[in-house]
């Protein structure tokens, strides 16, 4: 099954695959006090059923494994990449079903509610760096995930050591002070939020800091040395 899964995954594209078990996720507590700061901002979708966002079994009943995948950033060029990725996905359910024809699953592309990235650091795929983003040893982060939660049982993948060590430079890169401590970001002083989520006026402390006709920013990951390969 592994090897099907694999297999199907990286011809269709996809640099890195991993599956993880859908038990329940331990981030509730960390989901409920960053919302409780409100640093979710406007995104008031996040404020949703915070507990459901932990169980994959709220999106399929009998969820047993979460296979993750990771494919090559791409976010304001080009076609969507929620279509391209679910259709990919779409295609890797198609070989699975010729090996089990009974079975149930569910395709996810961000827009799910359902926590993506704590699912890819489970899965092995990388590691959660301190600007919350996954990073891959080998690719760094510049890549969208994806996920079919299936009632498949497959034996799950072991996640990775995270490598960030006392290394900050996703932080002092940071203009606005959006991570304001390791791995907690606030939207509200984010300028890839301001500039794509964000409706109405940005405070002017932070329109300083962003550029006309700006959209989005990565300079945490800019800074981050496995995206420059060091």
């Amino acid at each position: 099954m592994k090897d099907l899964i694999y297999r199907s995954a990286i011809d269709l594209g996809f640099f890195a695959v991993g599956v993880a078990s859908a038990e329940r996720l331990p981030e509730l507590d960390h989901l409920n006090s960053w919302l409780k700061k409100n640093f979710d901002a406007t995104m008031s979708w996040m404020r949703k059923d915070p507990a459901l966002r932990c169980d994959p079994s709220s999106l399929l009943a009998g969820a047993k494994s979460v296979i993750c995948v990771a494919h090559e950033y791409r976010f304001a060029r080009g076609r969507d990449y929620h279509k391209i990725v679910k259709k990919k996905l779409i295609r890797v359910v198609d070989a699975l079903k010729t090996k089990v024809p009974n079975a149930r699953f569910k395709t996810c592309v961000d827009t799910s509610p359902v926590l993506e990235k704590a699912l890819a650091v489970r899965s092995g795929i990388g590691w959660r760096g301190k600007h919350s983003i996954v990073i891959h040893p080998d690719r760094g982060s510049y890549f969208v995930l994806g996920e079919i939660i299936t009632d498949i049982e497959i034996e799950p993948d072991k996640p990775v050591e995270n490598r960030c060590g006392d290394c900050n430079k996703c932080i002092e890169a940071c203009p606005t002070g959006t991570i304001v401590e390791p791995y907690i970001i606030d939207a509200n002083r984010c300028i890839s939020y301001l500039t794509i989520e964000h409706e109405g006026p940005i405070d002017r402390k932070l329109t300083k800091h962003i550029k006309p006709e700006q959209y989005g920013c990565e300079l945490c990951q800019e800074a981050c040395p496995y995206n420059k390969g060091e």
